[in-house]
């Protein structure tokens, strides 16, 4: 089959097609092949181990470590969950922001350590210490490892800054007579740390296409009114029955549930209503398809013109459209953390209330003006067509 359809079925594949892509798009993610990219961190924990002889120079001193929930504290280990941040997971460059902290309690007195963020970009660890922002230690030795779609950061030394260790001991009451016996001390060590995280959305690679299997009855309608669908390159027509159409994945982001994330594809369809070549026709290009997977809607590029039939038609450029609801009611979706990969099959895209009207009024009700022949319009709720992909992220 060539690139342009016959008017029929063309129509039909269009439509079927275009939000089918939008879903296909959205499932898939945006990010450049090339490089890699920082994903937003969903979950995880850090795990500070107080070196031994921090601990002991605490315990010397008369100084507790206690937990600031959600944290914990158990022997010299202090975990944090991961509350977000951004890393790249490929080189564990990045940002890893926790909730919860570190209590330390002299006596009566006592200095909180909390909204710790492990900065591997700048090889250090900041927090609000007593009450100050502020660096809390450098960072050395430092590492990452992939952890499925997520990655594992570790650090071999965390060594504490002067600012820190004065502002720790001056709140604990570590001065004049009593600073001597000071636990805290700057260019010390304070222990070592090891980050294992997972993101929100991962970034996808821009190597496989998303697959449109168009709807039957949405198909018979384009070409009631005679309709055509043209693809718009580099998307491509793989089989004629059923009408498939495939769109290169060029980019964006997907959860590893396929609960969120923005999908990109390249390319698009031309919906072409033709009644007098180069005197009396209309074309929508429908083209570079975006998904939104957490708002379950399909976006594209809307572009209509049209000669010899009404100035009103000729629209031009409509810019980002949101023109299908997806569904995944009936899909099937599966996570590979080892392949990290994220597959879905058969989702279903249908038109919305706005995109029926603007098919209408595009080209069913011109087809009706010129033939003088009523023709069935397109709803809300109308079937696009089912769509299927495997994201490879990075």
């Amino acid at each position: 089959m060539n690139e342009v359809t016959q008017p029929v079925r063309a129509r039909g594949m269009m439509l079927s097609a275009v939000a089918t892509v939008a879903a296909l798009a959205a499932l898939l993610a945006l990010a450049p092949f090339a490089s890699a990219a920082s994903d937003p961190l969903a979950s995880g924990t850090t795990t500070i181990t107080l070196s031994k002889s921090m601990i002991k120079k605490l315990k010397k001193s008369g100084t507790k470590v206690i937990k600031v929930s959600p944290g914990t504290v158990k022997g010299r280990k202090v975990t944090l969950p991961v509350s977000g941040g951004s890393l790249d997971p490929t080189n564990g460059q990045g940002a890893v922001e926790h909730s919860g902290g570190i209590k330390f309690k002299h006596g009566k007195k006592s200095a909180v350590v909390k909204l710790l963020v492990l900065e591997t970009t700048t090889s250090s660890l900041k927090a609000k210490v007593a009450g100050k922002s502020m660096k809390l230690a450098s960072a050395s030795g430092v590492s990452s490892a992939r952890n499925g779609f997520g990655a594992n950061v570790t650090v071999g030394t965390l060594k504490l800054t002067s600012k820190a260790a004065k502002q720790l001991n001056k709140k604990l009451g570590f001065t004049g007579k009593n600073k001597k016996k000071a636990p805290f001390k700057g260019g010390k060590g304070l222990g070592s740390a090891l980050s294992e995280t997972q993101p929100k959305t991962v970034t996808v690679l821009p190597t496989n296409n998303a697959t449109l299997v168009t709807s039957l009855p949405t198909d018979i309608k384009l070409q009631k009114v005679l309709v055509g669908i043209e693809t718009v390159a580099p998307t491509t027509e793989t089989a004629p029955l059923p009408p498939t159409f495939a769109f290169p994945i060029s980019g964006g982001t997907i959860a590893p549930d396929a609960s969120s994330g923005i999908v990109q594809t390249t390319g698009g369809l031309k919906l072409h209503q033709v009644f007098k070549p180069g005197e009396v026709e209309t074309t929508m290009t429908l083209s570079a398809i975006y998904v939104d997977m957490g708002a379950k809607t399909a976006t594209v590029e809307v572009t209509v013109e049209s000669i010899g039939i009404s100035p009103k038609l000729n629209l031009g450029s409509l810019g980002r459209s949101s023109i299908a609801d997806i569904s995944l009611t009936g899909a099937t979706i599966k996570s590979d953390p080892s392949a990290r990969t994220v597959s879905v099959e058969n989702a279903s895209a249908s038109l919305q209330a706005v995109t029926a009207e603007t098919l209408n009024s595009v080209f069913v009700e011109p087809f009706e003006a010129i033939t003088s022949t009523s023709a069935e319009h397109f709803v809300a709720g109308d079937p696009l067509g089912t769509f299927s992909f495997t994201a490879q992220t990075q």
